[in-house]
């Protein structure tokens, strides 16, 4: 007899990845399911998966269920505030997001909403999106910073990531992106970097962890090395946003400097591809982003099929991916990407917690797990693309307790 504190008993079918992250390449195309188990949960954590009877002091029927693991969006920019619904309408009728940017709205128009906020505001508005989202199974977050760009809000950011790790259900991981965008009271693109390295001591109080645009008319390749290399020395682990609206170098990049991840891919070449490929960074496609800018999409099938890490994440933002629902970039990574369903699965989940150094302990449906489970009311997990617009979630188990 198995005892537990919570059991979810007779599930229809359990789907998990076969082992801990990394999975790469042909790998990624099989999930492991299994029919009529018991999982039990324990202290938080997933004790025990298979037939035994479990007795425990709560119990949930799984009869009819699909349960997978909780999604792990390795790439999201809360907390923010404010809305940029203009642009949106401004992209609509030709306006590129360069061309916005430069007129001093992107990202410059979301900084100036978070610089007059408080603390209290930022948190109060993080929680209504992490509610919102870990009702659709999302139970693990990488939050940014990147809309303060001065020493002030930039920690003002971080401070309220630790905050909201702290009272919220959802892990937060916080990054510090305050190489973001240039703030406009800076005459040079240098000058404002040499500004963010020199923080680097004060965010690591809050963070291990450094991203940086690297974008054509942002950071050019050469602006990011050093910056990230100054970041590398003190410790830090390092992603990039990579050869997103140009083939900026951010991709070499981060295979040179061995950076956690590399994320957007969308302008990505084909030599960055094989470099991708072939190293141990994580190749994260954000496909919100390709479809709410009207952009083309990463080649996630020929990253898969050249044998990369690849995870999905929604880039969850005011500006660029007002999207958060992970069935929906699961459609949109399948139909648009040329990802299977079991590929888009295993890189929402056991991949992108690789991206965030959690594979030990995130991703999957097996003893000694955290017990983040995401229970799906469906016959088999394919049916969660066919389903991407309904509400299919019929509960949501966050650290071994039901929050939905």
């Amino acid at each position: 007899m198995v005892k537990a504190d919570l059991a979810i008993l007779n599930i229809g079918q359990i789907a998990s990845p076969k082992k801990a992250g990394p999975i790469r390449g042909k790998e990624m195309s099989s999930l492991e399911t299994r029919h009529n188990m018991h999982i039990a949960i324990e202290g938080g954590k997933i004790s025990y998966v298979g037939r035994e009877n479990v007795e425990a002091r709560e119990y949930i029927d799984g009869t009819g269920l699909v349960v997978i693991p909780g999604f792990v969006d390795s790439h999201t920019h809360i907390p923010f505030v404010g809305s940029r619904s203009k642009e949106f309408l401004m992209r609509l009728s030709g306006k590129s997001y360069m061309e916005i940017m430069k007129t001093g709205g992107g990202i410059r128009s979301t900084v100036k909403e978070v610089r007059k906020a408080s603390a209290s505001e930022l948190v109060a508005e993080s929680l209504i999106h992490l509610d919102r989202m870990l009702s659709l199974g999302v139970t693990t977050i990488e939050g940014k910073s990147g809309y303060g760009l001065d020493k002030e809000n930039e920690l003002k950011q971080l401070k309220v990531l630790k905050t909201l790790d702290s009272i919220h259900p959802v892990d937060l991981v916080p990054t510090f992106l305050g190489a973001h965008a240039v703030a406009e009271e800076y005459e040079s693109s240098d000058s404002f970097l040499y500004s963010m390295a020199e923080m680097l001591d004060d965010v690591s109080e809050y963070t291990d962890t450094v991203d940086i645009f690297c974008e054509n008319g942002v950071f050019s390749e050469n602006q990011s090395r050093w910056y990230l290399k100054r970041a590398k020395e003190k410790g830090f682990k390092l992603k990039l946003h990579a050869d997103e609206l140009s083939a900026s170098g951010g991709g070499r990049l981060a295979v040179e400097l061995g950076a956690l991840s590399a994320d957007h891919l969308i302008s990505a070449d084909d030599g960055t591809l094989e470099l991708l490929s072939n190293s141990n960074t994580v190749a994260t496609i954000l496909p919100g982003t390709s479809f709410f800018l009207n952009e083309a999409f990463a080649k996630g099938r020929e990253l898969v099929d050249r044998g990369a890490i690849v995870a999905l994440a929604s880039d969850f933002n005011p500006g660029s991916c007002n999207i958060y629902d992970p069935f929906f970039i699961i459609f949109l990574a399948v139909s648009r990407c040329g990802l299977s369903v079991e590929e888009a699965i295993i890189a929402y989940t056991v991949n992108g917690a690789k991206a965030l150094c959690l594979e030990d302990r995130k991703g999957r449906i097996e003893a000694g797990f955290d017990a983040d489970l995401v229970l799906i009311k469906a016959g088999d997990y394919s049916e969660i693309v066919y389903n991407f617009s309904r509400n299919i979630v019929s509960g949501v188990i966050k650290s071994g307790k039901r929050v939905r």
